[in-house]
């Protein structure tokens, strides 16, 4: 247990070790003792969370070596938990002139920490990042600046080689969620096609994860027969006019999502005219409309609420 700041020499163990040793007895005089050694590591940790940084940025990646020595290279179990707001950082992970907006950004930090030998091998650890995002003084980022923050750490946590989890709450898994997190995560998935009418117009919904890769905006190979089952229907509809509408969910900034959803609808449109089909319009809408809400609970983000949100829709208008 120890607090960081500054660089990876200033981690200073305030517990190296704490065990519960063997003893003779009942139940409950074992309990008691395992309940004493808790208590007083409790209290240790409240009294670590209290103290003031002596330094404006700090190394969380030096700090994650720091207890990858500690740990050793044993046999049993290793996990490390760090709580820091992943925000004011120092090193490689410097964010002092990020703006906060896609993976190329992401993809260019891990490549930057690796070649200046700052990423730590944590291969086999278990690593929990708690509270990131949560500032103790000045402004608390924007949700989306939060969901990007938390898919810039979980990259460059995994580029260790461990396994990471990365939360935007200041609370650590139970051993509990750690057994349960070993089980493959269902993949979310939706119809390809699917719409909805009210009064003349017909609105046809086509999920981003079936017509493009994550955060590009040119029509993937399966786009081809979701958007053949799209223009026949708008062909059934026999339409009066066609529009094209793009939305993406919270995550990376406003701007980007503007950018991103505009030229998303501006594929499909181009897409549909190739099959035969006139667009009046297409417009981006980032995540001003989402179709599933929320997208965080208890600032953990629902991938499903995420997966729905990401979508192209189509509105036909028909003669009365």
């Amino acid at each position: 247990m120890a607090g960081f700041d500054g660089t990876r020499a200033t981690v200073d163990w305030e517990v190296n070790r704490s065990f519960v040793a063997p003893v003779k007895g009942n139940d409950t005089l074992k309990k008691d003792r395992r309940a004493g050694r808790l208590g007083c590591l409790e209290e240790r940790l409240r009294q670590l969370s209290a103290e003031a940084s002596s330094t404006a940025r700090t190394d969380v990646l030096g700090s994650l070596a720091a207890a990858s020595e500690q740990l050793g290279s044993g046999d049993g179990p290793r996990r490390i938990v760090v709580a820091t707001d992943g925000l004011s950082n120092t090193g490689c992970a410097d964010l002092r002139s990020a703006g906060f907006d896609g993976t190329s950004e992401i993809d260019a930090t891990v490549e930057r920490c690796r070649k200046a030998g700052e990423l730590p091998d944590l291969a086999g650890a278990e690593v929990d990042l708690v509270g990131i995002g949560r500032a103790a003084r000045g402004a608390a980022p924007s949700s989306q600046q939060t969901a990007w923050l938390a898919a810039f750490w979980t990259r460059l946590c995994e580029a260790t080689g461990a396994s990471c989890v990365v939360t935007t709450t200041a609370r650590a898994r139970t051993a509990g969620e750690i057994a349960d997190a070993g089980k493959a995560e269902p993949e979310v998935t939706f119809p390809a096609v699917t719409e909805r009418s009210a009064d003349r117009v017909t609105t046809i919904v086509l999920p981003g994860s079936v017509l493009f890769a994550t955060d590009r905006d040119e029509l993937s190979w399966s786009a081809r027969s979701t958007l053949d089952d799209a223009a026949r229907r708008i062909r059934e509809l026999r339409p009066v006019t066609v529009a094209v509408t793009g939305h993406t969910d919270s995550r990376g900034s406003e701007q980007r999502g503007r950018q991103l959803s505009l030229a998303r609808a501006r594929a499909v449109r181009a897409g549909l005219a190739e099959r035969g089909i006139t667009v009046a319009s297409a417009r981006g809408y980032s995540d001003d409309r989402p179709q599933c809400t929320p997208e965080y609970r208890g600032g953990v983000p629902d991938h499903a609420a995420m997966a729905c949100n990401r979508r192209v829709e189509i509105s036909v208008t028909v003669r009365r």
